[in-house]
Order: structure tokens, then sequence, then C-alpha cells
């Protein structure tokens, strides 16, 4: 059997809102904060081990800095792609959790229910941003059959992957841990089969 591909999937690190309210960033353009920055340096100097050929990215720039930054070590540049952006939350997008329950009170809860079928106004399904995440996810690795890859993207973004790796009903996904710089590590087989053998290793401090 060959060599399966790694995929070294990395959140990014914290972004600058964090210390105001908890929002629903969603596919805002919101930069890391300093935190941020010395918690994915800590991550990049953990992958630096490993022979990563490739950095892939959103294209929002709390992903596209976090992807400069593990690339740096590597002596990579960064490759970026919408269809790894984060869920769009539609008119939730900058809300906090309360801000939304009380804004939204029959949209919310029907959300919560079943997000895979149902979308915050004017935002995406859990179903759809599945598809489009699959399908960069399927493109990457098919131009990088056997090599070490890392992909730095969204909290939601990397759950759905990691739901469809572990056949785990996307209104699941909450129960899968995915903090700021955290990496997990999923192999990909010539046949299809993914393993996952690393899940949300995080540097706290």
């Amino acid at each position: 059997m060959n060599e399966p591909t790694r995929l070294f999937l990395v959140r990014h690190g914290d972004t600058a809102d964090e210390e105001t309210k908890k929002i629903y960033k969603g596919t805002l353009d919101i930069p890391l904060s300093d935190k941020g920055r010395s918690r994915i340096e800590k991550a990049g100097a953990f992958l630096s081990r490993f022979a990563l050929g490739h950095v892939y990215t959103s294209t929002l720039s709390r992903c596209i800095e976090s992807g400069s930054i593990i690339a740096k070590p590597h002596q990579l540049s960064i490759k970026t792609l919408e269809g790894l952006n984060e869920i769009h939350f539609g008119l939730w997008q900058g809300l906090s959790f309360d801000e939304i329950a009380r804004m939204y009170p029959e949209d919310f809860p029907q959300w919560l229910s079943d997000p895979e079928i149902h979308s915050p106004p004017g935002g995406e399904t859990l179903r759809d941003a599945k598809k489009r995440i699959n399908t960069a996810i399927n493109g990457i690795i098919a131009g990088h059959r056997g090599e070490n890859v890392a992909v730095v993207a969204h909290g939601g973004v990397l759950r759905i992957l990691l739901c469809s790796v572990l056949d785990l009903k996307l209104s699941l996904l909450f129960r899968l841990g995915q903090d700021y710089g955290g990496i997990s590590i999923i192999e990909v087989y010539d046949d299809g089969n993914a393993t996952v053998k690393l899940l949300n290793f995080t540097f706290y401090s």
C-alpha cells in the first residue's frame, strides 16, 4: 500500500474580538490577536518537525496569517481556497449567542434542532457547507497523494470535515473540540478510507 496522504488540520489562532464578546464570526474577516499569533507560533514550532509539502488556508485573514506562520519554517508559500472558508451565518454574523436567541426566537431553536437542513437567515446549512468543504479537501488530496499537507481553517470547517471522516451526523459537530491553534491529523489512503490519528492537540498558554 502506498503512503497515505497526511492532512495536518489546524484551527487559526485567537482573534482580536475574543476579549470583548464571543460572537458568531462566520465569514467576517476578523484578524488574529497577539495571543492568537503566539499560540500559532507554538503550533508552527510543533509542525516544523514534519516535512510539510503544502499549506492551504481559507481566504480570511485570520487563517492566512496563521498559515503563513506555519509555512515559514518549511519555506513554503500558502495557497488559499474559498472552499475552506467558515460556515456563512448570514444575519447572525457578528452577533452573540444571547443576541441571536433574543432577536430570532423562532429561527434559532429551529437551527439548533437540526443545523444540517436549517440555515441562519441568509446563511448556509451544514449540508451545503459540507459539500463545499469536501470538494475543497478532495481536490487537495487528489493533487498531493502521499504527501504531508497542512490545512489551516476554521472551527466549523474542521468539525464538519472530522464528522465526515468519522461518519457522524453533522448535528453532533459541536461534540468535537476544535480549540484555537488546535492540531488534528488525518491519514487518507488510496482506497478513500481515512483514519483520525490526532484530535485537537492544543497549546493552552
